[in-house]
């Protein structure tokens, strides 16, 4: 009887073990290339099946990884990223993301639904994040939204060795509604609730302060920002300025308008606009197989 029940017990436990096993090697999509990638560092031509946390570094042509949840990435020559089921952490290069998000330099990149989207690393930490269709979001470490992108526009972002305790510097319109002032930003099309300061409706200004940790703000607003100083820069608003934001954050007037030529700071993030997107053939979420755009300046990585 007891041997029987040790036989029982090793049964129990090698089925258990190999349910483990399978759940951890199970796949997540698989990688298509038109020449030889890497594996987790082992070489392999044509399709590949990718697992998750599998490194995937291409060479002279670009790699497509459809995902099993639907999502996709497409990974420019000399790129190399790290894939899971929701995200991959983008390491050397660029990446074009649809459905799914993308974490490069301390940066977390979200194209959600239909949405999609570029992501480039430069020097000096420089990531050059492009919008293709539908609304991109970008947050830091600490998840803070630091940029909103529409679709056809591009921001070059770079953390500062200040980190989230540095000043943050935005410059748009204030808007009024139910007894609470929004600003969004111009560059980063970033809508947040202020607090301290006051702050004229109407005026196109530039305030400075930090976000308010763990606060809640009121809706269009993803954070609370506490302002400490106040400056004019270029006399009233044009009409509808800030409007957007009072309406219930579609767009921000001046960064829907392709104003984003200033720069913002925003949580220990540069923010600077880059050129702009040529949209073209990715207008519907299905092209992503087909030719990939770039941002018009030629910056944006080169898929083959």
């Amino acid at each position: 009887m007891r041997l029987l029940n040790s036989k029982v017990v090793l049964a129990c436990a090698f089925a258990s073990s190999f349910g483990l096993l399978s759940a951890a090697t199970s796949s997540i999509g698989v990688a298509m290339s038109e020449g030889s990638i890497l594996i987790n560092n082992s070489m392999s031509a044509g399709n590949a099946t990718v697992f998750e946390g599998s490194t995937i570094e291409t060479q002279s042509a670009f790699s497509q990884v459809r995902l099993n949840g639907g999502a996709q990435l497409r990974l420019a020559s000399d790129s190399r990223g790290m894939v899971f089921t929701d995200h991959v952490n983008l390491e050397r290069g660029t990446a074009r993301i649809a459905g799914y998000s993308a974490n490069a330099s301390g940066l977390n990149i979200r194209a959600d639904g239909s949405a999609s989207a570029t992501i480039s690393m430069r020097d000096q930490g420089v990531v050059q994040i492009a919008a293709l269709t539908g609304s991109v979001h970008v947050f830091n470490a600490a998840g803070i939204n630091v940029a909103n992108l529409l679709p056809g526009r591009a921001l070059d972002l770079q953390p500062q060795d200040a980190g989230a305790s540095a000043a943050s510097s935005l410059t748009g319109c204030a808007v009024r509604s139910g007894g609470n002032t929004f600003f969004t930003d111009d560059t980063s099309n970033v809508t947040a609730q202020l607090r301290g300061s006051n702050v004229r409706a109407g005026r196109h200004v530039q305030i400075t302060g930090a976000p308010v940790p763990n606060a809640t703000p009121a809706s269009p607003a993803t954070q609370v920002f506490n302002v400490t100083s106040v400056k004019d820069v270029s006399g009233a608003c044009k009409p509808g300025a800030g409007g957007a934001a009072a309406a219930g954050g579609a767009a921000a007037g001046g960064a829907a308008a392709g104003v984003g030529i200033s720069t913002a700071a925003i949580a220990g993030i540069a923010v600077a606009g880059a050129a702009a997107v040529a949209v073209g053939a990715a207008a519907g979420a299905g092209a992503f197989s087909t030719s990939t755009p770039s941002v018009s300046s030629g910056r944006s990585g080169a898929f083959n």
